[in-house]
């Protein structure tokens, strides 16, 4: 396999895409790896600490789909969507830590857990610069059959990442010191203001043929969604309301989880065992990633995500009965598969759909059942359902496998609408 085989992507560019995913992977994982559990020790319920990712998510999905999804349609600057987007949310990432210390100083400790929530909110209303940014520029370095196997590479490369600050997290966390400190969000700030220097000098030097390309439009008035060919349009809506139940059921248990390993009901998993169940989660992204990047890169993109599908559930039923904490590794590793197999197919679906002057907002879309997944099923869904089994007698631990079987019955929906996709894309030839 060739690594740098591509038409448009030059060796300088591909090796400073690569630093952003490490980078990305390491701080995701050193913050978030460990925040639900230090929210719940602050006195949060667990509805209440999936707002974490609730409030976040819908700040940065209205972010892109109302603002950023279209000035990048409108100015074509997704290199500097990137760069922007990284920076200030890394200076915002100061500036919370900052409040919420403030907070943990005076003793309030629910308070504070809310400054970090709603702190977060604002962060990624800037942050979500970045993400859409990203997408419609890993679709400007490559050919409509170069990006399974490119989004592959990066999660073995981001895998890396996301190792070194499952790790790093598990030792600084230190039952919450971490972040009482402010050191694991510090970390996560510095890294984010470096990633924005990387990818703003390495693509903007090596890539001087995007030029023309970057230019805004002469007719903008033209690109309104409207103009998008019927079917089109439909097949997309109806790819998209899958991808929402999809990643609703698969992620809405991501936060849930990490408390699950740590109950004492369950596991009572450490710091470090946490950070384990994450790693061995990057381990399988990568090896995923490895297989798109090359055994299946040819493979139909349909047939490769309902492959990634099945995996998500294997995963989500073992994690219901597993026994011990040494075979949750298991379900760890299957999640972990996943994803990479389910983001990566699923961006290739849509790469081929969406036409260059509409990538801005309808990657926006595409972004947004990834991320609002994260934390509206949770608060919605997962934590209700943990919340309300606990306050009938239940443990902790068999409360927050009954979302975990809520996370499945999303999952069915989920199939059943993309099932339907399949057999309109292959009726009007969309795929």
């Amino acid at each position: 396999m060739r690594i740098l085989d591509y038409s448009k992507l030059r060796g300088s560019e591909f090796t400073g895409l690569s630093t952003f995913q490490i980078l990305s992977f390491f701080r995701r994982a050193i913050v978030y790896t460990f925040l639900s559990i230090y929210l719940r020790s602050l006195g949060l319920s667990t509805t209440e600490v999936t707002l974490m990712a609730t409030v976040g998510m819908i700040a940065n999905t209205m972010a892109q789909s109302f603002l950023w999804g279209g000035l990048l349609d409108k100015y074509r600057r997704p290199i500097e969507f990137v760069a922007v987007g990284e920076f200030t949310a890394g200076l915002g990432h100061f500036i919370m830590v900052l409040a919420y210390i403030h907070f943990l100083a005076l003793n309030q400790l629910i308070i504070a857990g809310y400054v970090i929530i709603l702190s977060l909110g604002g962060i990624e209303v800037f942050w979500s610069m970045s993400n859409v940014g990203w997408s419609a520029l890993v679709s400007e370095v490559t050919e409509i059959d170069e990006r399974k196997k490119l989004m592959g590479q990066f999660s073995i490369i981001g895998g890396l990442g996301g190792i070194g600050g499952a790790y790093l997290g598990g030792f600084l966390y230190n039952d919450g010191l971490g972040f009482t400190n402010g050191s694991i969000f510090n970390i996560a700030a510095v890294v984010m203001i470096i990633s924005s220097f990387i990818v703003y000098f390495s693509i903007r030097l090596g890539n001087v043929k995007t030029k023309n390309e970057l230019e805004p439009p002469k007719s903008p008035e033209k690109s309104h969604l409207r103009d998008l060919p019927s079917k089109l349009r439909v097949g997309f809506l109806i790819f998209i309301i899958a991808l929402i139940f999809l990643n609703f059921g698969r992620n809405s248990i991501s936060i849930i989880t990490s408390l699950f390993l740590e109950d004492p009901t369950a596991f009572g998993a450490s710091g470090e065992e946490i950070a384990l169940f994450s790693n061995v989660g990057s381990i399988a992204s990568m090896i995923a990633g490895l297989l798109l990047g090359s055994l299946i890169a040819k493979v139909n993109d349909n047939k490769v995500m309902i492959s990634g599908i099945l995996l998500s559930v294997v995963a989500i039923l073992w994690l219901i009965v597993t026994p011990t904490f040494a075979l949750s590794l298991i379900a760890s590793f299957l999640i972990g598969a996943a994803q990479v197999v389910i983001q990566s197919s699923s961006y290739s679906i849509v790469a081929k759909m969406a036409p260059e002057e509409f990538r801005g907002r309808l990657f926006a879309y595409y972004n947004a059942t990834f991320f609002l997944s994260w934390g509206i099923a949770a608060t919605l869904v997962a934590g209700p359902v943990a919340d309300l089994l606990i306050a009938n007698g239940l443990s902790n631990a068999d409360a927050y496998r009954g979302s975990f079987v809520a996370a499945l019955i999303l999952i069915a929906i989920g199939v059943f609408v993309l099932l339907l996709y399949l057999r309109y894309s292959k009726k009007n030839e969309l795929g």
